[in-house]
């Protein structure tokens, strides 16, 4: 029996190319997909999740946003939470980072905004819906991080603790 599905091979891109791709494919109004790389972003994202990024026009960017962008600095492709916005400069950080933010960046360094999350398979909603405002504010005080290791914390007690 002859298999007729698509073969599909896995490329690694630096951040120029996969910022030049993910240019090209949004100009088109189109998502395009990817699996997302590191912890920055945990609980909402973990590494290996596919991350879908949309296209987004500067007046639908909205606090709380996960927006994907170059860092100006450096030039690494970056998926962060947008925690705070003042005139033309946004300012982003990673959840599950706790005291420095990625600095100020402007509208033309973003590329998109993460519309969906799949891990194994399954949508993924949390951290994208109209708590991502609370996310962004909790970050921004810097109480985020703080609450998701009391959390964790917990978690491991309870997983250490428990009668079965």
């Amino acid at each position: 029996m002859e298999n007729n599905k698509p073969q599909v091979e896995k490329y690694t891109l630096d951040s120029d190319e996969l910022a030049g791709l993910i240019r090209a494919t949004l100009a088109d109004g189109t998502t395009i997909s990817f699996n997302a790389p590191g912890h920055s972003m945990l609980p909402f994202i973990h590494s290996g999740d596919k991350i879908f990024v949309s296209p987004i026009d500067r007046s639908q960017i909205r606090l709380g946003d996960i927006l994907v962008y170059v860092h100006p600095r450096d030039g690494k492709v970056l998926a962060h939470r947008l925690v705070c916005a003042e005139d033309e400069k946004l300012l982003c950080k990673g959840d599950n980072v706790n005291l420095q933010s990625d600095g100020w960046i402007s509208f033309a360094d973003v590329l998109g905004r993460v519309s969906r999350i799949e891990r194994n398979g399954k949508s993924l909603h949390l951290g994208l819906g109209p708590e991502r405002r609370l996310i962004a504010r909790l970050s921004r005080e810097r109480k985020l991080v703080p609450i998701l290791n009391f959390y964790r914390r917990h978690l491991r007690w309870l997983s250490k603790n428990k009668k079965i």
